[in-house]
């Protein structure tokens, strides 16, 4: 039999958790042989390298430790780093996922040295080309070969957008694949510190790292004053991420979030870590894409404070809501919506479950035999 040869890209965390699940359906399958490059784009330990012990991957067959000045500079290296390890190889697939710098660098790579492209979570849009992550989805599903779609939303946009209908194919979320098969470890996760004692209380965790949220004072102020406000009638957890830690600093505003005794805050949690603490939250308040999908299959309410989102089904369906951080009536609304979830009947999403890396991995295997 004919090895095929499968090169995975990854870059950040929620690419690691991505990649897990079609890794290991990929190895149980004869016929593949299945390399992993990193990029190396988050470069803090609980942001990358924990993820591969956690998801029991094997170190990478690339590392690039890729660390640019900004998007540009991100992908362009990341493309010339991608290139060389395409040109050692003879790849009979790269598949890229998500929407990332190293999604893009990847899929454009690849697509230059025409090497068939497959591109997981395709066809998610948020029509807001400020966002640098909308700019990486769009660039990536039209120069991707094969298009494998989470959620209704996305085939309907690959459609006005004239893609082939050969091209591409409803799978399912990748990413509540990996939560359910790793069900058994981060329920059983032991926290660190004082986190333990304080799920018994059902807190908000919170998340926020997007540009236009923390790279700026007058908005990053008013997210402060929304986490201490929520922080005194419920305990909030708040994993920080390097890059929110950073602007609080440089706008000194750290030491107010610090100083609440309702706020605990904390490194940035590994996998199974924060999915527990998420799991037996109260409410999560984000602005992070893969936090709405993973709240709206645990039915922990979600508030995301962004003028848009690429994952309309985890409003639609799911526990999502979608907020402006300037609404002045945002803890009536945030009431309102606790109040609304918890009387509402569980509301499954069509094809989240954990078969979706088998979906992709029949599609693989039809498409190589061509």
């Amino acid at each position: 039999m004919t090895q095929r040869k499968i090169l995975l890209i990854a870059g950040t965390r929620p690419n690691f958790i991505k990649l897990a699940p079609l890794y290991h359906r990929l190895k149980e399958r004869p016929g593949f042989e299945i390399f992993i490059c990193h990029t190396g784009q988050h470069f803090d330990f609980n942001m990358s390298d924990v993820f591969w012990d956690n998801l029991e991957l094997p170190r990478p067959d690339f590392n690039l430790n890729i660390q640019g000045n900004g998007a540009a500079d991100t992908i362009g290296k990341t493309i010339l780093g991608i290139n060389e390890v395409i040109r050692s190889g003879t790849f009979d697939l790269v598949v890229v996922f998500g929407d990332v710098n190293a999604t893009a660098a990847g899929a454009i790579a690849s697509a230059q040295s025409q090497v068939p492209v497959m591109h997981v979570e395709a066809g998610l849009r948020s029509f807001d080309r400020a966002m640098p992550e909308e700019i990486n989805r769009i660039i990536t599903d039209h120069v991707s070969d094969f298009l494998m779609v989470s959620e209704p939303s996305g085939i309907a946009n690959l459609e006005k957008e004239g893609f082939d209908r050969a091209s591409y194919e409803l799978v399912g979320n990748i990413m509540i694949e990996c939560l359910l098969k790793t069900k058994a470890q981060w329920e059983n996760a032991v926290l660190p510190g004082d986190l333990e004692a304080l799920l018994a209380e059902r807190p908000v965790v919170m998340t926020f790292h997007r540009p236009e949220n923390v790279d700026h004072q007058d908005t990053l102020s008013r997210l402060v004053d929304i986490i201490s406000e929520l922080a005194g009638g419920m305990k909030v957890i708040f994993p920080i991420h390097p890059r929110t830690k950073a602007k609080l600093g440089g706008f000194g505003l750290l030491e107010k979030v610090s100083g609440h005794p309702g706020i605990t805050l904390t490194e940035p949690l590994g996998y199974f870590h924060f999915l527990k603490i998420v799991s037996r939250s109260g409410l999560v308040v984000t602005d992070s894409g893969g936090i709405q999908e993973e709240t709206s299959f645990l039915n922990i309410p979600c508030i995301t404070f962004r003028k848009n989102t690429e994952r309309p089904v985890t409003v639609v369906t799911g526990t999502n809501l979608m907020m402006d951080i300037w609404d002045q009536h945002f803890a009536e609304k945030i009431s309102a919506h606790l109040q609304k979830i918890s009387n509402r009947a569980y509301r499954p999403i069509p094809l989240w479950d954990d078969e979706v890396s088998r979906r992709i991995t029949d599609f693989i295997e039809k498409r190589l035999q061509h």
